[in-house]
C-alpha cells in the first residue's frame, strides 16, 4: 500500500501571541486489489482535524508537570507537526526540549507534551514507535535522531493515532 499525505496549517494570531493554531491532514493510500483478472489500483482519503487553542492549551496542561509556556509548544509542534522544518525551527525545537542543556533530549522531556496532541500517545508508546523506526535512543535523543524522527513523520503519525 502506497501513502501520501498533505498538511494544511492555519494561525490564528500573529507568531508573537497565537490564539489558535489548526492542523489539517489528509492522508491518501492507495492498494491494489485483485477481482478475478481484474486489477485495479483504490484510492482511499481520510481527513484528520487538530485544532489546539491558547485556552485549550491552558486547561489540559494545568495537571501536567514541566508544561511549555504556550508560545514554545507551538515552536515544538510546528516541525513535529509539518514533518520540515525552515531555517531554525528545528535546532530550535530542540533546544526548548534540550531544559538542562546537555546536547540530548530524553524521551521523557519530547512525551511531556505528547498528551495535549493525542490523550493516547503516551512516553511508552513513543519508546515503541522510535524503535519500530530503528532509531537506536537510549532514552536520549541526540539533534540529530531528533530531526530523523521528525523527518519520517512521528507528529502526523500521533495526530492520525499510527503511534
Amino acid at each position: 500500500m502506497d501513502l501520501e499525505f498533505s498538511v494544511t496549517e492555519i494561525i490564528s494570531g500573529g507568531m508573537d501571541h497565537v490564539h489558535e493554531i489548526h492542523y489539517q491532514f489528509e492522508e491518501f493510500s492507495y492498494e491494489n486489489t485483485t477481482t478475478g483478472i481484474t486489477n485495479k489500483k483504490e484510492r482511499r482519503s481520510r481527513v484528520y482535524d487538530t485544532i489546539i487553542t491558547r485556552k485549550q492549551y491552558e486547561f489540559l496542561s494545568e495537571n501536567l508537570r514541566n508544561v511549555l509556556s504556550f508560545e514554545n509548544f507551538i515552536r515544538i509542534l510546528r516541525p513535529f507537526i509539518m514533518g520540515y522544518y525552515e531555517d531554525n525551527q528545528l535546532r530550535e525545537a530542540f533546544q526548548i526540549l534540550d531544559k538542562d542543556r546537555s546536547g540530548t533530549i530524553t524521551i521523557q522531556e519530547l512525551g511531556n507534551f505528547l498528551p495535549i496532541i493525542n490523550e493516547f500517545a503516551t512516553t511508552e508508546a513513543l519508546k515503541n514507535y522510535i524503535k519500530k523506526l530503528d532509531i537506536d535512543a537510549d532514552d536520549t535523543l541526540t539533534y540529530d535522531q531528533f530531526r530523523s524522527l521528525i523527518l519520517k513523520g512521528i507528529g502526523r503519525d500521533i495526530i492520525c493515532n499510527h503511534i
